[in-house]
């Protein structure tokens, strides 16, 4: 799970001013005060992951979500981004600090239902500033969310020149189980012409010749129509800095290993497609998935919806691109 440095530095910040000095690592000539404490912020109002690794590398190892509002005991605060936290019920685990906030400031925290956006007919289309809907930049990508029934599914697409390349992770906050299934995943182009594209077997990336699956010629941004009637013409930058309905990034973190030029000659890089690729999967109630699928490109697309089916509602990313040939 990836986070921005300036977000985990102003948090660290933040926290590190209201606790002890036994928990910051310095000395004084007083004795060392209990452990202290904090309360769990959530943005958006989305349980936050609560590991059993340091890292919190993915898979993420979960041990439960944390409640927003929930008091935790601090046990240390590494150089890393993560806090080695204690429950109330006695589990000791790792949260990212940013969702820290010291216990005096609880009652700035209201609890509230979290930030979900509404189905029609089956389906929750992303629209930005829209309520369960978020964006945000992640390694260089511009990254759509959509969060409804306590599932949170983030989607990227990149043009390659060869293929487009969808980065896609679904995080369940709710109470059941849900299937990702890729095979009924779908992108389809809506201008100039209505058609789909079809999805390519991850097997037959992994044996071609090419390595043009990791490249990023053009990174789709959002249509001009999903962000009109909701932005009132704010520009990317603004909608970046105010975002009403905050989520943490839960795509791979090990995706980000494309070029962000093309370049003439072929590369030679061995590329794992089988470990990186979006696979079948029952997602238990706090944990997530998360990797890549590849689709038939069409130089001349402007404006494509990335489908993703999850639980009971399909999740509709509409996304533009700048044509290529």
């Amino acid at each position: 799970m990836r986070v921005d440095p300036k977000y985990l530095i102003l948090s660290s910040a933040l926290l590190l001013g209201t606790l002890p000095a036994w928990a910051t690592g310095e000395t004084s000539g007083v004795a060392p005060s209990a452990p202290p404490s904090a309360v769990i912020h959530c943005p958006g109002g989305t349980p936050v992951p609560f590991t059993s690794d340091a890292e919190q590398a993915l898979p993420l190892h979960i041990i439960g979500p944390l409640a927003c509002g929930e008091t935790v005991t601090v046990l240390s605060l590494s150089e890393g981004y993560t806090a080695q936290i204690r429950t109330a019920d006695g589990q000791v685990g790792y949260v990212a600090q940013m969702y820290l906030s010291n216990e005096r400031a609880a009652v700035a925290i209201k609890k509230g239902p979290a930030s979900t956006a509404t189905p029609v007919n089956g389906a929750v289309r992303w629209a930005s500033g829209a309520a369960g809907c978020d964006e945000f930049i992640s390694h260089g990508r511009h990254v759509e969310s959509i969060t409804a029934h306590g599932i949170t599914v983030q989607v990227s697409l990149q043009d390659s020149g060869w293929k487009y390349r969808a980065n896609i992770a679904v995080s369940n906050q709710s109470a059941e189980n849900v299937e990702v299934l890729p095979g009924i995943i779908t992108l389809d182009e809506l201008e100039p012409s209505l058609h789909s594209l079809l999805a390519t077997n991850p097997d037959k990336m992994a044996h071609t010749t090419t390595h043009q699956v990791l490249w990023t010629l053009v990174d789709a941004v959002p249509s001009a129509s999903a962000v009109a009637n909701y932005s009132n013409h704010a520009t990317v930058e603004e909608r970046l800095a105010n975002r009403p309905s905050p989520t943490p990034d839960y795509l791979n973190p090990q995706l980000a290993l494309a070029s962000t030029h093309h370049v003439t000659f072929e590369r030679t890089e061995s590329v794992d497609v089988q470990s990186i690729a979006l696979k079948t999967s029952s997602v238990a109630a706090g944990q997530i998935t998360a990797g890549v699928m590849w689709f038939d490109r069409d130089g001349n697309a402007r404006e494509l919806s990335l489908r993703v089916p999850v639980g009971d509602l399909v999740y509709d990313f509409s996304f533009s691109l700048e044509q290529k040939k």
